[in-house]
């Protein structure tokens, strides 16, 4: 049986999780709870489980810091985290800590039954690993290839290895291949994808197979000296795996000089699929690609002057309709997080706070959208996992032009139209005729001189007129004029007083006593 801690501090989610989920059906048994972090370490050390359900929030040492503790002192046990908050934003700190699941409480059994099964797999998968290696002779080619790659802290003499190996003194180079989405793969699926990949390296005649968890790879005794030869391996590789039904990722970590350094070009190899994110897809990362986070230098050479963040940028774009200009200010974005050097799990992040920021802004003064927003919220999974920078892009992209299409707008022609309802919807917010001409690929100047034509007033006194007549709304109702001034948009009070006056001739309070 799997061994269970189950930790929060709400003690009937505690009983609860023991008795109602049928965790010996499944290959489960609960050793212990704990009502905090700190009881959950302790007890972690006596009952080592293989899998932990973790309350995000508690007092003391909350859910994050007792699985970095974890982390810390080299604990691979799995982890799943439980949050009542659905905005995620407990949940996606938990992506450095590598854990294996979220789920909002009160948790839905069928979805933790899931959880359960792929992880039962998983763990039986690293104990058929852990026995294997421990149990096949230590002399054998594959563990030889492992002390090569993979060298002990302190081992010096490597040539004793390469000698054995057959491998003469000339240049070689290693590829690593990382499978993904694996958690369901079978024991007789994992030895048959090992056994198609591993033939054909035998077959090339060329270098080593070999298996060195969680990635699979070859010790090619022939560099990939040119691109042509990474496109022509990436192609068989893709066409053995794809066939399979596995996507992957793959990196060649650089030719060296002789076998003895093949730790090298492996470490190399790991290091650019840890990055794979970055890459452009479909192709053998290698230390002569270039990372489109390399797009940074552009950006800091070039900056752009923007008049609106990100998220308001965006949400005008969706509002209006305006579908081509959202292309460009996603990958604007994408720009300026790799300018300030963000990593793949910031990236993911700020993209899923931003889209759930966009509709959540567009719910109040769209009430006709809510129903439609409840059936298509962010693809928040979808971002997370991921597996390129470019993917998420078009995920992103696409969410927010399938927003835009239902917002209630007519086609080019009606930009006027668009704006003074954008006005009257915004009117507290800070509207600039720069924004609007961007997102309709407008000069602000003739922009400008349209909306004179069609409304008879300047832009910015349009929006005053605006703000003044809902002003005068909100003092009727007896509101303070201080309170009216921020809820029109006008920071100053002073500010505020000045254009009322100009406006109606009268102060607001004057006006609110007249009423």
């Amino acid at each position: 049986m799997i061994k269970v801690l189950i930790v929060d501090d709400e003690p009937k989610l505690r009983e609860g999780l023991r008795t109602l989920i049928p965790w010996e059906k499944h290959g489960f048994t609960v050793v212990a709870t704990a009502a905090n972090g700190l009881q959950a370490l302790e007890k972690y050390h006596t009952y080592y489980p293989e899998l932990m359900v973790v309350d995000i929030r508690m007092p003391g040492m909350d859910g994050l810091e007792l699985i970095g503790e974890l982390r810390k002192e080299g604990s691979g046990c799995h982890v799943l985290i439980l949050s009542g908050h659905a905005d995620f934003d407990y949940a996606k700190k938990a992506i450095v800590h590598r854990v294996d699941g979220y789920l909002l409480k009160p948790v839905d059994e069928d979805e933790m039954i899931s959880y359960l099964e792929q992880l039962r797999e998983a763990i039986a998968q690293e104990d058929r690993y852990s026995r294997w290696y421990e149990d096949e002779p230590a002399r054998n080619r594959e563990a030889m290839l492992r002390s090569l790659l993979v060298p002990a802290e302190g081992e010096s003499d490597l040539k004793k290895y390469t000698s054995a190996l057959g491998l003469d003194s000339g240049s070689c180079e290693v590829v690593l291949i990382e499978l993904l989405e694996t958690g369901n793969a079978t024991e007789e699926q994992t030895a048959g994808i090992r056994a198609i990949l591993e033939q054909h390296f035998l077959k090339k005649e060329t270098g080593f197979f070999f298996n060195i968890p969680p990635y699979m790879g070859g010790l090619l005794k022939r560099p990939l000296l040119q691109e042509s030869d990474r496109l022509e391996l990436y192609g068989e590789l893709a066409a053995l795996l794809i066939k399979e039904n596995y996507k992957f990722n793959v990196a060649a970590g650089g030719a060296v000089s002789q076998a003895e350094a093949s730790f090298v070009s492996y470490t190399a190899a790991q290091e650019l699929l840890n990055r794979a994110f970055f890459f452009r897809k479909n192709t053998i990362i290698s230390p002569d690609s270039t990372p489109l986070s390399d797009l940074r230098k552009d950006v800091i050479e070039q900056p752009k002057e923007v008049s609106e963040n990100a998220e308001t940028r965006l949400l005008l774009a969706v509002e209006t309709g305006s579908t081509a200009v959202i292309e460009t200010l996603v990958k604007e974005k994408v720009q300026e997080l790799m300018a300030e050097n963000s990593d793949e799990g910031r990236i993911k992040e700020t993209f899923v706070r931003l889209l759930s920021t966009v509709l959540a802004r567009l719910e109040p003064a769209y009430p006709e959208i809510r129903s439609y927003a409840a059936d298509h919220t962010p693809p928040i999974g979808e971002l997370y996992h991921s597996y390129y920078l470019s993917d998420l892009q078009e995920q992103a992209i696409a969410f927010l032009e399938e927003i835009a299409g239902q917002m209630n707008i007519g086609g080019r022609g009606n930009e006027i139209k668009k704006i003074t309802e954008l006005i009257q919807r915004r009117y507290n917010e800070n509207l600039k005729l720069e924004t609007l001409s961007e997102l309709f690929n407008y000069n602000s100047a003739y922009l400008g001189k349209m909306f004179k034509s069609t409304t008879g007033e300047y832009f910015n006194t349009y929006v005053d007129k605006v703000r003044i007549e809902k002003a005068k709304q909100f003092l009727t109702q007896g509101m303070k004029v201080y309170e009216v001034a921020e809820k029109v948009g006008y920071m100053n009070p002073d500010y505020f007083n000045a254009k009322f006056r100009k406006y109606v001739g009268v102060s607001p309070t004057s006006y609110r006593k007249s009423t």
